[in-house]
Parts: structure tokens; sequence; C-alpha cells
């Protein structure tokens, strides 16, 4: 009866938290987080990593009880909400970017309803999220994320909590950075747009028959594309670079 003897208390709340560890995980993490992935995909591949990851798994160290149970499953539910938070705030600063080239091209108007989380955004925030999704699957981003699952199931054993002084040390700081990397990589089309206004706003005095909506936003626009073709490449180099450093922060977090 090899089945019975698997079945002990201490496997089998080491199976149940490590589920939740993985499925917190899957809810809270880029790319798996994401609405258009059927629910079921996300139950069955988080299932299987769970009886993947298993056999290389620590057992639980704590005494099993009630207290203790709820305890680790809140303390793993929290972890993997704050490591998701640290790599969805990198996809945030695109979005933040394309809040502001939006408002000066006259974009803000059209907004879409975003599929992966169902809500309003702007056409250029929902190009800049599927181009980011398509640079992190490109340098492996979800290979990496199950690799750090690995990583920490090495490090951090269930029931032990992370560090919190290092994930507020690494929040605290990242948030002054959010702002700054946001309006810099808007900023070259925020620049050529407040150009252009001078310029019109000249012509408009030289020439008061210039009509600004049917001439110059139509140029507005044009311009700003053709910034916007010129710089996405260099936006995406810095959103790899911030996410590797996120994933390389998120290792202070249990350490």
């Amino acid at each position: 009866m090899w089945i019975t003897e698997l079945l002990t208390p201490v496997n089998t709340v080491t199976f149940l938290l490590l589920f939740i560890r993985i499925s917190s995980f899957m809810s809270f993490l880029p790319f798996f987080n994401y609405m258009t992935i059927p629910l079921s995909a996300k139950a069955a591949l988080a299932l299987w990593l769970t009886i993947l990851f298993y056999p290389i798994t620590p057992k639980i160290t704590f005494d099993i009880n009630f207290l203790n149970i709820v305890l680790a499953i809140l303390n793993e539910t929290a972890f993997a909400f704050f490591v998701g938070m640290a790599l969805n705030l990198i996809f945030d600063i695109l979005k933040f970017a394309a809040e502001q080239i939006s408002f000066v091209m006259g974009f803000t108007m059209a907004n879409i309803i975003d599929p992966n989380f169902g809500t309003q955004s702007t056409i250029l925030a929902q190009f800049f999220n599927w181009i980011a999704i398509l640079v992190f699957i490109s340098f492996g981003g979800d290979h990496i994320e199950i690799m750090l699952l690995n990583k920490i199931m090495q490090e951090l054993p269930f029931g032990a909590f992370f560090s919190y002084e290092h994930v507020y040390e690494y929040f605290l700081v990242f948030m002054g950075k959010y702002f700054l990397l946001g309006v810099a990589l808007g900023f070259p089309i925020i620049a050529i747009s407040l150009m252009s206004d001078i310029i019109f706003g000249m012509i408009m005095k030289t020439m008061p028959q210039f009509n600004l909506l049917v001439v110059g936003f139509p140029i507005k626009i044009f311009v700003s594309f053709l910034v916007l073709m010129s710089i996405i490449g260099s936006m995406m180099v810095v959103f790899e670079r911030e996410i590797k450093t996120a994933f390389n922060a998120i290792l202070s977090f249990f350490t």
C-alpha cells in the first residue's frame, strides 16, 4: 500500500503549499496572469508544475496545525504578489510612457479595452504592451520565471518569511525611478510635439489663414510616428534591461 505511505501529513501539506505557491505565481507573474489565458489551462499548468517540482522540493519542518498552515498560505500569497508587482511595474513603465505620448499626439480619446486585464487603455499603450510581451518571450522571460520559481523552492522553505526589508527598500527606490524612466522613454516625442507647437504658433502669427486643425495636427501626428518608429527599438532595449534588473533584485527578497 505505497499510496497510503505517501499520504502522510507532512507530504500532504508540502504538496498543498507547493500547489498554492505555484498557483499564486501563475496569478501574479507577467504573461501567466493574463486573462486571455483560460483558467483551466492555468490550473492544469500549476498542477503539472507542482507534480514536477514535488520530488525536489524540501519537506515542511514546522508543526502541522491550522494556524501554521494559514500563516504559510498567506506568506506564499504575499510573496508571489510582491514578485509579480516588481515585474509588472516594468510593463507599467511602458504604459506610462505611452499615456504621455498619446496625450501629446491627441490619442487620449482613442481608448480600447485591454483584453489582458479588462481595463481601458490607449491604443499606443496596448501596442507597447504587445511589443513588450514579444520581447519578454524572445529573451525567455517566461522560462526565467519558472527558473526563478525553482530557485525560490530551494532557498525559501515553506513557512519561512521572506525579507520584507529588502522588498520595501526595492519598491521605495524603484518608484522614484518609475516616473523618471516613463518620462525619459516618451521624452523624444514630447520634445518634438512641443517644438512643433512652437513652430505652428509662429506660423499662425505670420499667416492667420493657416488652419491648425486641418493641416497642423496631421503633420504633428505624422512626425510623431516617424520619431516613434525610430526610438521604439531603444525603448525595448531599456525594457529588457530593466526587467532583467528586476529579476536580479527579486533574488534579494528571500536572501
